[in-house]
């Protein structure tokens, strides 16, 4: 890679940015298709590395093996010993980290939050375009097991730019993203299945609620203020 931004740009993607920074990189996505193209594969490597994460454990065969080093049925230097409990006491405390960052950060949460970064990066991030709620909603009809409504934002400080067809956990979903003022606001909707979910800490604004059988989401690096105000619109749109 070229391009002076590459350091800012790997920060950007891993969401280690602070708010003035990562508007400066995002403007700087917007003109230079390298840096774009960068941003796409460090997510696609990320989730890669998460999906692996979550599929693979350790199996029985590697815990008897351990016990069975711990347990040795001839004579073992205390030395040996000692060594070994210690390396054992250190890959287990590795191991416990890694499941308790895994816990902190749930996979799902934190693979919407890279598709926003995703819609702030491409050139061409929606699969319908349109300001225009009664042109977006009902684009997604026929291609979702669930419905949903937008609310009005003609008047407000929101402006409808238009939507797209995702796939979080291999569960179809629905993205719509939202401009506010010089922020992006992606609303992501899916249907709930019936688990809690704690927002994250992230540089990024993150909500998440239930309105039926409709899980929705909303990440943005737009203050508390501006999302919260656009989560209520939601709320009292899809409210039965």
């Amino acid at each position: 890679m070229s391009c002076d931004w590459q350091e800012k740009i790997a920060l950007f993607a891993d969401d280690e940015l602070d708010a003035l920074a990562r508007d400066q990189a995002a403007n700087h996505l917007a003109g230079c298709p390298e840096c774009t193209a960068t941003v796409a594969e460090h997510l696609a490597l990320k989730q890669a590395v998460r999906l692996g994460a979550n599929r693979y454990s350790a199996p029985p065969e590697l815990h008897a093996s351990i016990y069975r080093q711990l347990h040795p049925s001839t004579a073992v230097s205390r030395w040996w010993k000692w060594g070994l409990s210690g390396a054992l006491a250190l890959l287990l405390a590795v191991l416990g980290l890694v499941l308790w960052s895994q816990r902190r950060t749930d996979p799902l949460l934190a693979q919407l939050v890279d598709q926003h970064v995703i819609a702030l990066a491409a050139v061409n991030p929606y699969d319908v375009i349109s300001e225009d709620r009664h042109t977006v909603k009902p684009w997604f009809q026929g291609k979702l097991p669930f419905t949903f409504n937008l609310p009005e934002v003609a008047g407000t400080p929101y402006k409808l730019l238009g939507g797209k067809l995702i796939y979080a956990g291999s569960t179809p979903g629905a993205q719509v993203v939202y401009q506010a003022g010089q922020h992006k606001i992606s609303v992501f909707m899916l249907q709930d299945t019936g688990r809690s979910i704690a927002s994250p800490r992230s540089s990024f604004t993150v909500k998440n609620w239930k309105e039926g059988s409709v899980r929705f989401y909303l990440v943005t690096d737009a203050n508390e203020a501006e999302a919260g105000k656009l989560a209520t619109m939601l709320q009292e749109a899809n409210r039965s």
